[in-house]
């Protein structure tokens, strides 16, 4: 609604003409009628009404916190719906002092900081906010309770450091929404001098209030019903007549609101450590998902070096000697030499060697009983193997009782046997205190020793392993069938290209040598999924952790709601609201991995010290885990900083 009045000089520093705010569309609620109001330098003007009038959304629009639906807004004479959120900003931080009802001064900051604060997007030096967030402390006065937490103060002192912060900046006008709500009458009569000597110091001042004790304080006062003024008590008042053309302003004479690098760091790191207790949970998430990434790395390659090194001890360091078939595909059964042993051990590099033979005892059961009992079956079909002395090395058997047959036992030709662990258990042999004797056929074995396992011809395990000279005497053997051979690491394919010409140099190619393969390509396979498997399983804790970050940031975000809104306030954009919490959850991190990799590097050299294993740790691990850290954070962070950063700053204090 217009009153009409007189017109408004060029010194005004608030202009509304025809301002209008109106929220949904069904049905349409309107906030701000067609609201012309003028505003010159150096005046007091207080806001009255009822609850729901429209005066803190008129307080917000003159705040240049939330846009008008119509009209004009003129601030010292710069129309402000030109202006980008930046610039707008800018002219909050610059142009534009706040005084909440709620104070709304950060619980971790000294009053010094929290003055300090209002000056935090004009980036200021350092030393230029701190001299003048004094002056402001010293203005209001506090300078008694500078180094204090605002959890110290009374609620009047507070509302001063509140004060102080909106007038560090040097503002053209403040805004104060019910800023003694909260005070008791002889605060309130304090906070009213202060307001009268800042107004007769030069300072335009805009008070919302149901007090009137308040609102009688003010040169003017301006009365709001459903959002429009329906007088103007003062005699002097001066509103716009009929809404004219504003005159011609660019944004560009706002400077935008910005704010330091250093700054940006400190009021991350204030923002973490102000409440450190959630900040250690959210850092203990990216410490367990690294830990483990960085454990499981390291002991995969820990253990998977283990595993190639047994592989490789192994597999790389063995050879078969056979005979070749003949044109009708019969092996010569004299094809390899009973010497072959010791033909073999005379070449360079060779470790063990022994010749290993299949018997042929087809209609010969083995037997643990004498005694042929119907009812249960007794007499088995068991393998049946030669050998001789030296096989049992070159196998790398292991024993779990008694010995092996030696070169006296072959060349003697005595009837003794050593049984695989698999064959001693079906034929109900468990030690050998009581002597036991086994029947192959019609002879009688004595049982000499129990294998526990062997590296290499796993068929040993379930069978029978008779004397080499025994098998030629008793099954008629006519020649070794395979001689096992053990080399030192490297020597295999030396071994292998001399073997038919220490053998058999009269027909070399009647031998067959079964060369190992190469086995870098199989080592690598082995560790790649040793590697594949152990790195989902951090990856797995990884996600976990960032869910964390994620969910506590979030809640970050719902309680900071207020400091949000006066960050917004003072100046801050949405960019900066954005940087600050990406840099937060950032920043935990990078702690977070710098902790992960430290514990995992830890748990990766304890297993290989209780394990005996020489431990293997890719150098980039300890390295890259606080780049995954951050990385993890700022992912982790982006749609809490993005919902933060969308917060307009209305709804912020309104929560």
């Amino acid at each position: 609604m217009t009153i009409p009045g007189e017109t408004v000089d060029s010194h005004c520093v608030v202009e509304l003409r025809k301002v209008g705010k109106t929220y949904g569309s069904e049905p349409a609620v309107h906030a701000l009628v067609d609201v012309d109001l003028a505003l010159k330098s150096g005046e007091w003007i207080s806001i009255t009404g009822p609850s729901g009038a429209g005066k803190s959304t008129l307080l917000n629009v003159l705040g240049c916190l939330d846009r008008a639906t119509s009209g004009t807004y003129l601030l010292d004479g710069i129309d402000t719906a030109e202006l980008s959120d930046g610039q707008r900003a800018g002219l909050r931080s610059q142009r534009i002092g706040f005084v909440f009802q709620s104070f709304h001064l950060l619980p971790y900051r000294t009053v010094l900081e929290n003055v300090m604060l209002g000056e935090v997007y004009r980036k200021q030096t350092a030393r230029h906010r701190e001299a003048r967030a004094r002056a402001a402390i010293e203005r209001v006065g506090l300078g008694h309770r500078i180094g204090f937490l605002p959890s110290k103060l009374s609620g009047g002192e507070q509302q001063r450091v509140a004060i102080a912060r909106a007038l560090v900046g040097s503002p053209s006008i403040l805004l104060c929404d019910e800023p003694t709500g909260n005070l008791d009458s002889r605060t309130s009569a304090n906070l009213l001098d202060l307001f009268k000597k800042l107004n007769d110091e030069g300072l335009t001042l805009i008070v919302v209030t149901h007090d009137e004790n308040v609102a009688n304080r003010a040169s003017r006062r301006v009365h709001i019903i459903d959002g429009k003024l329906t007088d103007i008590t003062a005699t002097d008042a001066k509103l716009l007549p009929a809404p004219s053309p504003p005159p011609k302003t660019s944004g560009a004479k706002v400077a935008r609101s910005g704010i330091s690098i250093r700054d940006l760091l400190n009021e991350s790191l204030a923002g973490m450590f102000a409440r450190p207790g959630r900040t250690m949970l959210t850092v203990m998430g990216v410490v367990i998902g690294l830990t483990a990434l960085v454990a499981t790395l390291g002991l995969s390659r820990t253990a998977g070096n283990r595993i190639v090194s047994q592989f490789d001890q192994v597999a790389a360091t063995e050879l078969f000697v056979t005979a070749r078939p003949g044109a009708a595909g019969i092996v010569a059964p004299n094809a390899i030499p009973w010497d072959a042993p010791e033909r073999l051990r005379r070449l360079n590099g060779v470790v063990a060697v022994g010749n290993m033979s299949e018997v042929d005892a087809r209609d010969a059961l083995v037997s643990a009983s004498p005694v042929v009992d119907p009812s249960r079956q007794t007499a088995f079909k068991i393998s049946v193997y030669a050998a001789s002395p030296g096989l049992f090395r070159a196998v790398r058997a292991n024993l779990a009782a008694g010995r092996v047959p030696d070169a006296g036992h072959s060349e003697r030709a005595d009837r003794v046997a050593v049984l695989g662990p698999d064959a001693a258990r079906r034929l109900g042999i468990n030690g050998l205190q009581q002597l036991p004797a086994i029947h192959i056929g019609d002879q009688l074995y004595l049982v000499i020793g129990v294998l526990r396992d062997v590296a290499r011809k796993p068929e040993l395990l379930s069978s029978v392993i008779i004397p080499e000279g025994t098998a030629r005497q008793d099954f008629k053997l006519g020649g070794p069938g395979t001689v096992v051979i053990e080399t030192k690491v490297g020597a295999a394919y030396l071994i292998a290209s001399q073997t038919r010409a220490a053998l058999r140099p009269d027909a070399p190619r009647t031998l067959k040598i079964e060369v190992p393969q190469e086995p870098r390509r199989l080592r690598d396979e082995v560790q790649s999924d040793v590697n594949i498997m152990f790195l989902l399983l951090g990856a797995l804790s990884l996600i976990v952790g960032a869910i964390g970050i994620a969910n506590i940031t979030l809640v970050s975000v719902m309680e900071r709601t207020g400091e949000i809104g006066l960050r917004r306030a003072i100046g801050a954009t949405r960019r900066h609201i954005a940087e600050q919490f990406l840099l937060e959850s950032g920043t935990m991190g990078v702690i977070g991995g710098i902790l992960g990799a430290s514990l995992g590097v830890m748990i990766v050299i304890a297993v290989s010290a209780y394990e005996v294993w020489t431990p293997v740790l890719d150098p980039w691990a300890p390295f890259l885990a606080p780049v995954i850290g951050g990385g993890i954070g700022l992912l982790a962070g982006a749609y809490p900083a993005m919902r933060a950063a969308y917060l307009e700053p209305v709804e912020a204090f309104r929560k």
